[in-house]
């Protein structure tokens, strides 16, 4: 099991009406929450197994000023499913068909948590004449797990089975999909980003019973260390420590909203 999926344990498209976003994909449609009228549109990816929800808080921060579009992957949610594993490539091409509805042929700030850090990473990698900036909040990364099985691969192992034993099953053949792809033998390899401005959020405290081994002392080592790596790639940026556990969104919220109002300062790009 991971910590960013064990989160989940605890806790033609277009408008439907105001308060609400409709994404028609194929063979499927997301559903997602619209709020705030702003010229500043911020898109949220929630972690795995996570929806909207996760960010509530962020977004009272925010208030009005911005408009903040927060929604469900394919199958969370009231975002409907075509039955097929999506893998991370999926899940870039659904945030992609969002981002073109609510903003067609302009820059969002995109924010991730965890696995939804990770997918923010890779959108900005791909495409960063969308992004103006992006907030990483304790993010998962493309090289954490060969980190952690180079550590302790049985523990590793015994975390993912006990994590699938309690997923559903299509939650849980998203969740091979997605292990199968971070054990790729490139994944490790970290890639200079594009020109993309970056705060990425690192939580730092450890848990009193970690149930993962990400949330040991010797988990926080590695998944520091990644994060580190992470940032190094990015041209320009903050990386900042917050003294919370991964949820950072809802132990810190001001520190998200903090985050998000510095990469609303920096203006647009066109020359990206």
């Amino acid at each position: 099991m991971t910590m960013w999926a064990a989160t989940l344990l605890l806790a033609t498209a277009g408008l439907a009406h105001a308060g609400e976003i409709s994404v028609k994909r194929g063979g499927y449609t997301l559903q997602g929450e619209d709020t705030g009228s702003g010229n500043t549109t911020v898109v949220f990816e929630a972690g795995f197994g996570q929806g909207p929800a996760a960010w509530k808080q962020v977004i009272a921060g925010l208030g009005a000023d911005y408009r903040s579009v927060a929604y469900a992957r394919a199958g969370l949610g009231k975002s409907g499913s075509d039955g097929v594993t999506k893998r991370i490539d999926d899940h870039l091409s659904d945030l992609s068909a969002l981002i073109e509805t609510v903003a067609p042929g302009q820059q969002v700030i995109l924010v991730g948590h965890s696995y939804g850090g990770l997918l923010v990473t890779e959108f900005a990698r791909r495409h960063p004449q969308r992004v103006r900036g992006i907030v990483l909040v304790d993010p998962a990364t493309m090289g954490q797990r060969l980190a952690y099985m180079k550590a302790d691969a049985a523990r590793v192992q015994a975390d993912d089975d006990a994590l699938l034993a309690m997923l559903p099953p299509s939650m849980a053949a998203d969740y091979r999909a997605l292990v199968e792809q971070l054990d790729a033998a490139d994944a490790a390899s970290e890639r200079a980003m594009p020109d993309v401005p970056v705060v990425l959020l690192t939580a730092t405290q450890l848990a009193d019973k970690p149930l993962v081994f990400e949330e040991t002392a010797a988990g926080k080592v590695i998944w520091k260390a990644q994060h580190a790596l992470l940032f190094s790639t990015f041209a320009r940026g903050v990386h900042r420590y917050v003294a919370t556990g991964h949820s950072i969104a809802k132990e810190d919220p001001a520190a998200v909203v903090q985050a998000i109002g510095e990469m609303a300062a920096i203006p647009v790009s066109a020359g990206r």
